[in-house]
């Protein structure tokens, strides 16, 4: 979630809101800082949470007011960035991990300290994650394998470590590369963005590719490719009425809009023959499915201490943020 919506959400949330055979290397030009978090003597204990869920109607999507589509395809921005520097907001941000049936999470283990609004990825049986740190405000890229976390340091765009992209989402591409999808521009003076799409052999060194979407006040892009359909998920972060935009374009085209539902923070999924939508409310996050990507049902809410989900295709697992001291969703 961008920084400057931290107030917001800490008034709606409680202090906080493709799998593939060919492995890329992964490399780094910082030295890998190695902990094991996930055994039972450390700091990440391994705990087991049912949470109960919140009962909720049946929805579809709104569709009271077209969204505009964009209309040339923006390129990603060339402000909006500085030097590396500690952001102290973001200390008591946690990374966590569970097990995610869609309806309760279990084994839930902590992961990173200081790490926010993460996702991953799992290649070859590892899994591969992305946040935002505090220590230099930059995107991080890390891996969990045997219960071991190592930080392979900030991610290297066009050559350069630099702050102003955060909100970091991945897919993996049938090539093996790694597509990175980010809100950009964060440091400029007024809205940021666009919607910036990045790729990378290695998950370390990435260069920008396009723009997806440049339209003020969204966030937290969330990305399914789906042969030549791109399924774009945003946030807008309104206080009362936090609420996701689904917007389908392609590689080389434009956005158009879909579809509205309730909550912010989104992440899109595909599996099964279906999309799955998770978003943030103070009630929970919201769990959709649809078939089409315009036409959305809600499910039960899961009670998550904390937001910024994250599905990794292909598993059962779930990646999200925490803040320290978190208080349970609101009944």
């Amino acid at each position: 979630m961008p920084l400057r919506l931290a107030v917001v959400f800490s008034l709606l949330f409680v202090s906080g809101c493709a799998a593939s055979s060919t492995a890329p290397a992964v490399t780094s030009d910082t030295q890998p800082v190695t902990a094991t978090v996930l055994s039972t003597t450390s700091l990440a204990a391994s705990t087991t949470t049912v949470l109960t869920g919140t009962s909720t109607t049946v929805a579809t999507t709104t569709t009271t007011a077209a969204v505009p589509t964009t209309s040339t395809l923006p390129p990603c921005s060339a402000t909006g960035h500085g030097p590396p520097e500690h952001i102290d907001v973001l200390d008591n941000e946690q990374t966590w991990i569970a097990t995610f049936d869609g309806k309760t999470l279990s084994d839930e283990r902590l992961v990173a300290e200081g790490a926010s609004v993460p996702d991953g990825l799992m290649i070859d049986g590892v899994l591969h994650l992305w946040w935002v740190q505090a220590a230099d405000h930059t995107i991080h890229h890390g891996t969990l394998e045997d219960e071991r976390f190592t930080d392979l340091g900030s991610i290297v765009v066009n050559g350069e470590i630099f702050a102003g992209m955060v909100d970091p989402d991945v897919v993996l591409l049938a090539s093996g590369s790694i597509g990175l999808s980010v809100l950009d521009g964060f440091l400029r003076h007024g809205p940021p963005g666009p919607i910036c799409y990045l790729l990378s052999a290695d998950g370390q060194h990435f260069s920008t590719h396009r723009g997806l979407l440049d339209l003020p006040d969204r966030f937290d892009p969330s990305l399914v490719i789906l042969d030549d359909q791109w399924w774009l998920a945003v946030g807008l972060a309104m206080e009362e009425t936090p609420a996701t935009e689904i917007y389908l374009g392609s590689a080389d085209g434009d956005f158009s809009w879909q579809a509205t539902v309730d909550g912010a923070v989104p992440d899109l999924s595909y599996f099964e023959g279906q999309f799955r939508l998770l978003t943030c409310t103070p009630s929970g996050m919201r769990h959709y499915t649809s078939t089409d990507g315009v036409a959305w049902q809600s499910l039960d809410n899961v009670q998550l201490l904390g937001c910024d989900p994250s599905t990794v295709v292909g598993t059962d697992l779930l990646v999200y943020k925490k803040s320290a001291g978190q208080q349970p969703p609101l009944n």
